[in-house]
């Protein structure tokens, strides 16, 4: 089921890494929580005079907002075709993840928070194997799985066999239009936030392909004429059963 786990065990990768800079980063204080939702939409304020609302409390959201196929592997995979034409096999999924990184907190602790996220993401850029193998491995993992959240921790993401690339973070611009449609489509307040870009993610790797069946009998003709032939008379076939 590698295939259903990658992408979830890459967000928890991202997710425990930058949970482990804010801890180092508060030291002796409470770190804020690392969520994975949909930044929150504002608190509703029923209309009229009545106290201030409260202020957001301090929290991270790693959200991924968008699946696209990985351009590169896409178009250097030469597609296996058989004698008919007919694609033998697929070409493998492999996917680049976008994700969107967002703080709240009161007055200035939601920038020194998405700071520390951005420096833990942009200094892990290429991510090593024995990295995402030691974070997966820190998850406390049910013996008895009760359901598919409880594999992820045991994917194998940092395996050579199901992912042939390393995991590489990358920042991504993205211009204001952009930006705005995506927060109007979270309805959520725009916040201090950071894109980034996680290649390359691969879903499956199938190189085995079904064997072409098998030559039963073989029938050569042979006949004195240039014009090629599908009648022959039954005198001039020999037929060669392997």
């Amino acid at each position: 089921m590698s295939e259903a786990l990658a992408i979830p065990a890459t967000t928890l990768v991202l997710k425990l890494l930058i949970e482990k800079r804010l801890k180092a980063a508060y030291d002796t204080l409470t770190p804020p929580p690392v969520s994975i939702a949909p930044p929150p939409q504002r608190a509703a304020v029923p209309p009229g005079p009545g106290p201030a609302p409260s202020p957001e409390g301090a929290g991270l959201y790693l959200f991924l907002h968008h699946v696209t196929p990985n351009p590169a592997w896409r178009n250097m995979y030469d597609p296996h075709v058989g004698f008919d034409g007919k694609r033998m096999g697929p070409a493998p999924v492999v996917l680049d993840l976008c994700y969107l990184v967002t703080a709240q907190g009161a007055d200035l602790e939601r920038e020194a928070i998405l700071g520390v996220a951005v420096s833990a993401l942009t200094r892990n850029a290429i991510l090593p194997r024995p990295m995402i193998t030691a974070l997966l491995g820190s998850v406390s993992v049910n013996p008895s799985p009760t359901s598919i959240h409880d594999e992820i921790p045991k994917a194998p993401l940092a395996d050579p066999a199901h992912q042939l690339e390393s995991l590489a973070i990358s920042q991504t611009p993205l211009d204001i239009d952009l930006s705005t449609k995506l927060w109007s489509a979270l309805q959520s307040p725009l916040r201090p936030s950071a894109y980034f870009t996680v290649t390359t993610v691969f879903l499956d790797v199938d190189e085995t392909f079904p064997a072409g069946i098998d030559v039963e009998k073989l029938r050569l003709g042979v006949w004195p004429d240039t014009a090629p032939r599908s009648d022959l008379p039954a005198d001039n076939l020999v037929e060669v059963t392997p």
